[in-house]
């Protein structure tokens, strides 16, 4: 798996905490509880809801649009591929849901046809991280976590390593 594959997994992972950390602060203060760590309901215990409950909360609180409660399941499936899908080859790889979540995923966020389909999923996926934040951030009125983008370079060293690997080797 390449640098590339592995960053947009962890930034995944990452936007999903940040994602989780806003939706039990917005509850926590809804409904008035003071200490969240040590809470049966949104706690860090067997009994306190998942990130998929947490998700759920949003989509069953009619504050999203059609499409907006699309986004935010997709967001949540694609974090339930990347974590059970772990030990992929590739991200491609990690799409394994009859509910074909990379096609819906290329379908909302188009990407030029020149690059490959790795690279679209990639691309895809950094969008779909952006328009989730910032769904959740208006939704909760936190502020929004924003990870920078992959740069460039990122894209092409990503793609030249094989062949720097191989001018280092004796």
């Amino acid at each position: 798996m390449t640098n590339c594959e592995v960053s947009i997994r962890s930034d995944f992972f990452i936007s999903a905490l940040f994602v989780e950390n806003m939706i039990t602060t917005y509850l926590s203060e809804s409904l008035k509880i003071n200490d969240i760590v040590n809470s049966k309901f949104l706690g860090n215990n067997k009994g306190a809801l998942t990130f998929d409950q947490k998700i759920e909360f949003l989509l069953e609180s009619d504050k999203f649009s059609v499409i907006d409660n699309s986004k935010l399941s997709v967001f949540r499936e694609i974090y339930k591929e990347f974590s059970n899908n772990k030990n992929a080859e590739s991200i491609e790889y990690c799409f394994t849901s009859s509910d074909c979540n990379d096609d819906f995923l290329l379908i909302l966020y188009p990407q030029n046809e020149s690059i490959s389909r790795e690279e679209k999923l990639t691309n895809a996926c950094y969008q779909l991280i952006d328009e989730t934040s910032q769904l959740i951030s208006n939704f909760t009125k936190k502020p929004e976590i924003k990870l920078r983008r992959r740069s460039i370079f990122t894209s092409i060293l990503s793609k030249v390593t094989p062949i720097l690997t191989l001018l280092f080797i004796k």
